[in-house]
């Protein structure tokens, strides 16, 4: 998609992504969360982690991505966990492979060796996107979670390793 400006993720930008989160959450295939944290909770989970939105030419903003930790243990300070989040209006016109690339590119720069998403077996097009960027599939999780609404959900593992980072 042309026009596409990216920026880290900053406290500015949360209503908007978090409308977009929102988005995602109503979907029912997107996250096994309720309801878009506070900006507060949303940044200090990912604190020193990429983060990053997209922009229209004209400033709307499209979509956004980030990393966070996922351990606390020092062994895993090179891996990280994707979210990644298009507006609706905005789904299958390449906003989330723009994202996906220029996160995967921050991660490299900070030293990320390992990134890993979680993914609903019924989000195709999150599967369709991690898999044009690199990511393979290493496992599933078997009725791992419930939503809300007392349905058990699978989640697929995906990871993608840096040729340029870490381990060869």
């Amino acid at each position: 998609m042309r026009g596409i400006v990216l920026a880290p993720l900053a406290a500015e930008d949360w209503p908007a992504a978090a409308r977009i989160y929102n988005d995602g959450i109503a979907t029912g295939d997107a996250t096994f969360e309720a309801a878009a944290p506070s900006w507060q909770d949303f940044s200090s989970a990912r604190a020193g982690h990429p983060a990053i939105v997209a922009r229209s030419a004209e400033g709307e903003l499209l979509g956004w991505a980030a990393l966070s930790r996922v351990s606390s243990r020092a062994v895993y300070h090179g891996v990280g966990a994707v979210s990644i989040y298009v507006a609706p209006a905005h789904a299958g016109r390449g906003v989330g492979r723009v994202l996906l690339e220029a996160l995967i590119e921050a991660s490299e720069s900070a030293g990320f060796w390992t990134l890993e998403a979680g993914i609903f077996p019924e989000n195709r097009a999150s599967l369709a996107l991690h898999e044009r960027c690199g990511f393979m599939r290493v496992g599933v999780r078997r009725r791992v979670g419930q939503m809300r609404d007392g349905r058990w959900r699978d989640v697929l593992l995906y990871e993608r390793r840096s040729p340029a980072v870490g381990p060869e």
